[in-house]
């Protein structure tokens, strides 16, 4: 059960760092109006601090992200599950060591490597988001410099995390070995002259970012241009709630981590 303790240490050290976060409070002498729910509340001198990435919580909420990942991985895939015995090191270093990075399609659903993937991608984006003072308390905005800068960042950030849940310490080729033959007919199928399956591929750790990022901008553009818009019509704040959570779900699952309510939103009640 090698893998399953690489998991459990993964778990326990975020334990020892997570830490809750309170609701914003407003400055002292702050006339906070309860008539309107909706207006946009101010970041106080606390909350923006000084102006930067906090990467402690950035990183623990990352952290936590894979964690669950992995918990979904083992409870759903029995692959995943009989995969977790066997030799931690040497299995991670075999698997890495047969990846395919000459092929495209890793033989997953095209839903998974569409869809899933690119919404994986957007969720570590959120992540960074919500813990970048440069952005968080802002809307989407093309002429901002921090903005462009912060999608940059945000891609590269989703890169290094699709790299790191295909090969790294804590990945699919780590725990549950993906990509590596099991059975003694994909081992020996060009002696035996039956068709190899390709079971690795780079198309996930390209889709993460590229598609990730794409669905990033969409959902900001929904939240500006669509949910604001509701919110000035709207005052049932259940219904508010709801519809933030269908415009930007990736953010809603973003807040999870940081032990927020998903339709959380940072610039505004």
């Amino acid at each position: 059960m090698g893998k399953l303790s690489a998991l459990v240490v993964c778990l326990w050290s975020i334990s020892l760092v997570a830490t809750g976060q309170t609701p914003p409070v407003p400055a002292e002498g702050e006339n906070v109006s309860v008539a309107d729910p909706n207006r946009v509340a101010p970041a106080t001198t606390a909350e923006k601090g000084a102006d930067t990435i906090h990467w402690k919580s950035l990183i623990r909420e990352w952290w936590l992200y894979i964690a669950l990942e992995h918990t979904e991985r083992i409870l759903k895939e029995p692959k995943t599950l009989r995969q977790l015995g066997g030799p931690f090191f040497r299995d991670w270093f075999d698997t890495v060591s047969v990846y395919r990075f000459d092929n495209w399609n890793d033989g997953g659903k095209l839903i998974t490597s569409y869809l899933g993937h690119p919404a994986q991608g957007a969720i570590v984006q959120a992540i960074f988001w919500q813990n970048n003072d440069h952005v968080r308390f802002a809307e989407q905005d093309f002429h901002s410099a921090a903005y462009r800068r912060a999608l940059i960042q945000a891609f590269a950030f989703a890169a290094v995390d699709a790299v790191l849940w295909k090969m790294g310490p804590l990945s699919e080729s780590s725990i549950g070995n993906v990509g590596l033959p099991v059975q003694w007919w994909d081992r020996d199928c060009k002696a035996l002259h039956i068709r190899c399956v390709a079971r690795t591929g780079v198309s996930d750790m390209v889709m993460n970012e590229v598609g990730g990022t794409a669905m990033t901008i969409g959902f900001q553009w929904l939240d500006k241009h669509l949910q604001k818009q509701i919110e000035e019509h709207v005052q049932n704040r259940a219904l508010i709630g709801f519809t933030r959570i269908l415009t930007n779900p990736t953010q809603s699952v973003a807040n999870l981590v940081r032990f927020r309510k998903p339709w959380f939103r940072d610039n505004r009640r």
